[in-house]
């Protein structure tokens, strides 16, 4: 059975409002796993900037926000997603 992927939620990575603040708080429960890699990847990423490029302080919500962005311009099957591990599979392929 060939899956027929829908195209991105942005057509273009331009749609993406660069620079803007955020402007809704949205509380998201996360396993203990996923937050220790999102603290892991925050320090990497600070720790791996020279002082040119400390311009913003780079947190767990910029990095999630980033995901959503890269996320949104992927071809995404959203057909018949039943649970989160679905949808999991459905990105991960997209992204092969």
């Amino acid at each position: 059975m060939k899956v027929k992927k829908t195209t991105g939620f942005i057509s273009n990575i331009s749609d993406i409002q660069e620079h803007s603040a955020p402007s809704v708080r949205l509380t998201v429960p996360v396993r203990p796993d996923q937050e220790e890699l999102l603290t892991r990847i925050a320090r990497t990423i600070t720790q791996n900037r020279d002082n040119e490029h400390r311009l913003q302080r780079i947190t767990k919500a910029t990095i999630i926000r980033a995901y959503i962005d890269a996320l949104s311009v992927l071809p995404i099957d959203i057909n018949n997603i039943s649970d989160e591990k679905t949808l999991l599979q459905h990105v991960l392929d997209s992204l092969s």
